[in-house]
């Protein structure tokens, strides 16, 4: 049947290249409308809980996407000119930043904070700094105020006031993170001088870091792409056996690059590594075709008929490769995040366009080409170094080499499996894992965290009964509670509530005696502290600690980092308050709600990335067990496929765990793309053993196995090991860490699929000798 089309394919090469080449150049067109940039809200869970609480409370404290200045005075402190006319024109600065939520600035010169003082016979909530002038007097009387009033010193200003702390929350669906990265730079570069530093941080400031080293990425990835093309040259020797491998994977680049354009969806920069992987897939399916395009021409010594011959070889095994690595791809769309989806179903359809840019074009465009003058050389089984290798590594998986490797692959998985079950989930470093230590990014982020509680927040959402519940005194007594339980946990850094701003205005009502800082046991009196709180101040200035009509409040808690450990032990330490307090809070009638702030939307991302890496390593290899059993006709094959890929999948955790890199949204869809690489090493493989086996007369011999070995196993070998060359520059080229240890990551990963489907399918063929090998037909 494959020799069928294979012949109708060739002899109509017109028709069919013409088809083939008028879709790449209607993807061209649609590539122009493509755009690589980050959307944020592509990054959290839709469905997950933690997110039906962000939504529904981000308008009170401006979601989760925020930019965080700290400017620091080298010589002296806060309290002069110059210094406190930069803080107002920075304010002013944030507050002019595109996509903006105006009502959500923060810092000692905005209208959100309060200084609460007597004028005359009234209690006045009044703006804790004025926009100047700043007299020797004013600014003694700032120093006084900055103080003594509750929630900012320590907060907004530094212990040693040398330092202050501004916050500005974009609206998540009028962000644009070039844009903004591009003007608080600017703004940062204005007001820094001699005496001033300023550190810049946030979710907009890291993506906007990323699109800063875009052109670095693109250079490397230029450059990764022409080595690969290089050791193509130096492996062929010749000029076909180059040009049509770049010409079916820049068509199966275009089919998915276009594809991405035509229905509108962005490329994040974070995941341009996977298209570089499915690129490298379309080259491993290019030369294995290639390679066997020579054989046959060598044999026939006619073109037509060598395509024809390659093409009824390649066939099956190709179409069956690319399926399960397409279906592979889709299957990372269990989880429940708008990136992962695009990217899953983008780069599914990339990776299945591989069967008409390079399964069908290939031949086709080797058919226009004079055969080089060194097949022979190429062919030649017993030449060179690379035949000699896999000789003795054939070897390896005959005899009683076979039983020791499978002995020793099973004492490796069992090793491996047990540190793959210690792979963190989340970030296991301080500061941003996508940037080195010593980056301008996590420069600014530990400044930070070391003079102000941190940069990485958690909003816990406390629901009363109805408008005005948070005026009671059992409720903010509530608040109050949680707030000393959290901060029993030295992983936290310090909390706020509207409770820490009340006692102080009750101590003022009182003349200021300091026996009356403390909560009233009526609500009449607690109403009349909220009065006088809001005295003076405009509609959502304490937004961010309870909403206007007082049915909920919100408790921030300060963390100094986001790492998964940190994640995981402030959301179980919030449940178990709330399950050993059921009583009181019944009685009050409160409901808390997880979670939002910046540790909430990552805490609700990490899971989802859990919940869904069981379920799609479940849905793959399910997938693969089903189409190989089908393919082959044996349930025994395809179990023989699963056992290479099941050991990458649990190497490759353990490596992880190894170079203390975490499990998480960006990682997770590189690994799991990464690691179905080996099932097409294994389906070729497998195949050429089975055509081997069944042209010796049904005999298993090391011959069988070394001339599968020498010819699809050479195949093999070359794409890996170019990808391990390539994709390891990265480790050295890079600026970023992630993009680095993505590299080094991905080598690990492409060398463990080479060896397991070099190694272990011929050692399980040796010592089970399953029966399917004289019959499957389908792939031969």
């Amino acid at each position: 049947m494959t020799r069928k089309i294979a012949s109708w394919v060739v002899n109509h090469r017109y028709i069919v290249g013409g088809i083939v080449l008028l879709i790449t150049i209607f993807f061209a067109f649609e590539a122009r409308m493509l755009v690589v940039k980050t959307v944020p809200s592509d990054l959290l869970p839709t469905n997950h809980a933690f997110m039906k609480t962000h939504e529904k409370y981000k308008g009170l404290t401006g979601g989760s996407f925020k930019v965080f200045l700290m400017l620091q005075v080298k010589e002296g402190n806060i309290y002069n000119k110059e210094t406190l006319e930069k803080i107002t024109r920075i304010t002013n600065g944030l507050d002019a930043i595109p996509g903006v939520n105006h009502n959500q600035i923060y810092s000692i010169a905005s209208r959100k904070l309060k200084n609460i003082k007597i004028v005359g016979d009234a209690v006045i909530a009044d703006k804790l700094m004025k926009h100047g002038p700043f007299s020797p007097s004013y600014i003694k009387e700032l120093k006084e105020a900055i103080r003594t009033t509750p929630g900012i010193f320590g907060v907004w200003v530094s212990k040693d006031e040398k330092s202050v702390f501004f916050s500005a929350a974009l609206i998540e669906h009028l962000i644009d993170c070039k844009a903004t990265f591009k003007k608080v730079s600017r703004l940062v570069e204005k007001e820094s001088d001699k005496n001033h530093t300023i550190f810049m941080a946030g979710e907009p400031i890291l993506m906007g870091w990323v699109n800063h080293y875009q052109g670095e990425m693109w250079w490397i990835f230029g450059f990764t792409i022409l080595l690969l093309f290089g050791l193509l040259y130096l492996y062929f020797r010749n000029l076909v056996g180059v040009l049509v491998p770049i010409i079916s994977t820049s068509m199966a680049a275009i089919w998915g690059l276009g594809f991405c354009g035509m229905i509108g969806w962005g490329l994040d920069p974070l995941i341009l590594v996977i298209p570089l992987l499915i690129t490298a897939r379309a080259l491993s399916h290019t030369v294995q075709l290639t390679e066997r395009y020579f054989e046959c021409y060598q044999e026939c010594k006619d073109v037509k008929e060598a395509c024809i011959g390659a093409l009824a070889s390649i066939l099956s095994p190709g179409i069956l490769g690319i399926v399960t690595d397409a279906a592979g791809i889709l299957f990372i769309a269990v989880a429940p995040i708008p990136l992962i989806h695009k990217l899953a179903y983008v780069c599914s359809f990339w990776a299945f366009s591989i069967i008409f840019t390079t399964i069908i074009f290939a031949p086709l465009a080797l058919s226009f080409f004079a055969p080089p003058a060194n097949i022979p050389e190429i062919v030649d089984t017993e030449r060179g170094w690379i035949s000699k290798l896999l000789g003795i590594i054939a070897m390896v998986g005959f005899g009683r080499s076979a039983v020791v490797a499978l002995v020793l692959g099973i004492i490796l998985i069992v090793f491996t499996g047990v540190q793959a079950t210690k792979v963190e989930i989340g970030d296991i470093h301080p500061g941003s894992p996508l940037f080195w230590e010593d980056s301008n990014y996590n420069i600014a982020v530990d400044a930070m965290n070391k003079n102000f509680p941190g940069t990485d927040e958690l909003y816990v959402f406390v629901e009363g009964d109805g408008p005005t519940s948070v005026e009671s005194p059992g409720f903010l007594r509530i608040l109050n509670s949680f707030q000393r339980y959290m901060e029993k946990s030295s992983l936290t850094a310090r909390t706020q509530s509207v409770y820490d701003l009340l006692p102080s205005v009750y101590r003022i009502i009182y003349g200021g005696h300091p026996k009356w800082e403390t909560i009233p046991l009526e609500k009449k009196q607690s109403v009349q502290i909220f009065y006088r709180l809001e005295s003076n101040s405009a509609p959502g200035d304490f937004d961010l600690y309870f909403s206007r009509n007082k049915d909920v409040a919100n408790v921030v808690i300060w963390y100094k980092n986001h790492m998964g450990k940190t994640l995981r032990e402030s959301i179980a330490r919030v449940k178990k308050f709330v399950e050993e307090n059921k009583e009181m809070l019944a009685k009050e009638k409160c409901t808390f709600r997880l979670a939002s702030g910046t540790l909430g939307m990552i805490a609700a991302t990490n899971e989802a990335v859990v919940d869904s890496q069981l379920l799609n390593m479940i849905l793959v290899l399910g997938m693969v067990f089903i189409l190989c059993s089908l393919a082959y006709q044996s349930f025994v094959a395809a179990l023989i496929l699963m056992v290479p890929l099941n050991f990458a999948n649990i190497v490759t955790l353990s490596v992880m765990r190894g170079l203390d890199i975490g499990l998480n949204i960006n990682t997770l869809p590189i690994v799991s793309v990464g690691v179905g690489v080996g099932i097409d090493y294994g389906i070729y493989l497998l195949s050429r053993l089975c055509e081997e086996f069944q042209a010796a007369g049904g005999e298993y011999s090391l011959a069988v196995a070394s001339q599968a070995m020498k010819t699809s196993g050479k195949a093999i070998f070359f794409t890996a090991t170019t990808m391990v060359i390539a994709v390891l520059i990265w480790y050295f080229l890079s600026s970023m860490k992630f993009q680095a240890e993505m590299g080094l990551l991905l080598s690990i990963i492409m060398f463990i699929n080479m060896v397991g489907a070099l190694v272990l399918i011929p050692a399980l063929l040796y010592v089970f000798k399953p029966k399917f090998l004289g019959r499957a037909k389908l792939l031969v």
